[in-house]
Order: structure tokens, then C-alpha cells, then sequence
């Protein structure tokens, strides 16, 4: 009964060893005995003598504590009528010591064979080594970084980005000047006229000029409020053309200043703020409306004269 077991096993060895004939697998890489983390090429392999249906296993994507990081498509040579069907892989490890990598089993059927055998390939075992640190010396890179060379477009994207700087600087230069140029022109008069005669006339020439008519707006109400602010200033000693308009309308009140004349004065500087400001564009009457409350404010606050005494004939004196 026993050699009737024995002679089974025999056949059936005897069996695959005649189908597997011409057939052969392997499996190969460049080195065992690297450094944690470089790549290494692996190669499958499957050689016949004729056209066989060959199977090649599916790689996973780790291996034990190995990583498969790519991996080629199957080719096909033809050399002498010896069939090769070969895949390439590129391996690592980021784990030190020695691990194996696991027969790979390839499926084939020859010619008339209804079914797939198997085929094994030799267990490859690889080495990766630790970088040996010497603790006296100072840590540094493994390797030192590269330079990257500097591309066109970044000499481009440089050179917009130095002109539009010098741009903004020229301009800032510009804004700054003219803004100095208009702080520093002050309104011309003679310190010797009454402040109520120069801003009447002031006023009677800005109306000659009919900016309205013009289309200017804006430069109308600056040319009225600068004419207002000065006359406030000598008159009441407040220096209204260096203040916004609420700390007019304050200084005028601590100035004992008619309730009425201040809310003309509000009227005035709140229109020509939002013309300023906001590109408010006021009715022809409101226009109007500023210009009488103005030459009005002037007319009724011209301080008032005491008369001099006329000395009598023969008196002496």
C-alpha cells in the first residue's frame, strides 16, 4: 500500500517536472546591501522555448517592510524563438536590517495544457544599512542642498515687480511734493485790510468767475470755504484753515459766535465736505444757498466801531 502511495507522488512529480520543461522563472536586483532609503531596481522574469500563456503574479504595493515605489509594464522579448516576459520594479525601505522579499509564483500553461501551473521563484533577502554617525563631529546633511538655477520668467517676475516699485516711489515722491506745494502757497492778502473787506471781495470775484457755469464744482466750494476759513482765523483768532470742520464749528462756539451765523457756517463746510469727500453734486440753488450764507456770515460779524469824539472849536486842545 505504501509504495502504491509513493508511486503516485512519483507520477505526479514526474508530471509537473515534464510540464514545467523549458520553462523557468527568477527573480533578481541590483545589490542586497544598501542604505535605508535608496532605491533599488527589481526584475521578474519568465522564460520559455515556445508561445506560452504565462501569468505574472500582482505585486503589492509593500512587501513585508518593503515599499514598492513603481512599477514598469510587462514586456515582451523575442530572442531565437526563446520567449521573455519581464517587469521591473523600484524597491525601498526605511527600516534598517536584513528582510526578505517572498517567492513570487507565475501562473503558465503550454500548448494543449487545459489548465495553469505554478512556478516559483528563489526568496531574495536585502540588507539596508543605518548611516554610521560619528558623534564627534558637527551634524550636518547628507548632502549639502542644491542650487536651483534661476528660470526667465523669474528674471521677468523680478523685474515687473523692481519697476513697480520704482513706480510707486516716483508717485509717492509726486503726491508728496504737490501736497507740500499746496500746504505751503498761502492765501495772499494784506494784513493791513480789514478782514471783512478782503473776504467780501473774495467772494465777489470767486462769483465773477461763474465756476458753476463752468463745470467745477468742487474747486467752487474749496475757493469758498479757504476765502471763509481765513476770514475766521483773523477775525476770531481760530485757525480754522489747519481744522476740519467740526472743530470750526466748536472754536466758533466758544468764540460766544450768534447760534445762527455757526449754523450758517455748519451749511457751508458740511456741503463742501461731502462735494470734497463723498462726490456729492449740490442743486443750483444749494449753490446759491452756500454764497449768501457766506457774504451774510461776513456782513454780520464785522465788529463794530465806536465813534470818535470830534474836539469843539476853541477848546484849546
Amino acid at each position: 500500500m505504501r509504495i502504491k502511495y509513493i508511486f503516485v507522488v512519483v507520477l505526479i512529480l514526474v508530471s509537473f517536472s515534464l510540464k514545467a520543461q523549458n520553462v523557468s522563472v527568477r527573480a533578481w536586483i541590483d545589490t542586497n546591501n544598501v542604505l535605508i532609503g535608496d532605491q533599488l531596481k527589481l526584475t521578474l522574469e519568465a522564460r520559455s522555448d515556445k508561445k506560452t500563456n504565462i501569468v505574472l503574479p500582482i505585486v503589492p504595493d509593500t512587501i513585508g517592510k518593503i515599499e514598492v515605489l513603481n512599477r514598469s509594464k510587462i514586456d515582451t522579448l523575442d530572442s531565437n524563438g526563446i520567449y521573455s516576459i519581464q517587469q521591473k520594479f523600484i524597491i525601498t525601505s526605511f527600516d534598517s536590517g536584513w528582510h526578505p522579499i517572498p517567492s513570487f509564483v507565475v501562473m503558465y500553461a503550454k500548448k494543449g495544457m487545459p489548465d495553469l501551473y505554478p512556478l516559483s521563484t528563489d526568496t531574495l533577502y536585502l540588507k539596508f544599512n543605518t548611516v554610521p554617525v560619528d558623534t564627534a563631529q558637527a551634524i550636518k546633511d547628507i548632502k549639502p542642498p542644491l542650487d536651483e538655477p534661476i528660470s526667465w520668467e523669474e528674471y521677468l517676475l523680478y523685474f515687473i515687480i523692481g519697476i513697480a516699485v520704482i513706480g510707486l516711489a516716483f508717485l509717492a515722491y509726486y503726491l508728496w511734493k504737490r501736497y507740500k506745494k499746496k500746504k505751503e502757497v498761502p492765501m495772499e492778502y494784506d494784513p493791513k485790510i480789514p478782514p471783512h473787506i478782503i473776504a467780501l471781495e473774495s467772494l465777489r470775484q470767486l462769483d465773477s468767475e461763474k465756476l458753476l457755469q463752468k463745470g467745477k464744482v468742487k474747486l467752487y466750494h474749496i475757493r469758498l470755504t479757504e476765502i471763509i476759513r481765513l476770514y475766521i482765523e483773523r477775525r476770531y483768532l481760530i485757525p480754522a484753515l489747519e481744522m476740519i470742520t467740526p472743530d470750526i464749528i466748536q472754536g466758533m462756539n466758544e468764540s460766544a459766535i450768534d447760534e445762527e451765523l455757526i449754523s450758517f457756517m455748519k451749511k457751508v463746510f458740511e456741503t463742501a465736505d461731502l462735494v470734497k469727500f463723498a462726490k456729492f453734486q449740490p442743486l443750483p440753488d444749494e449753490n446759491t444757498l452756500v454764497m449768501n450764507y457766506a457774504v451774510d456770515f461776513v456782513n454780520r460779524s464785522i465788529p463794530v466801531q465806536e465813534d470818535v469824539p470830534k474836539l469843539e472849536e476853541g477848546s484849546g486842545q
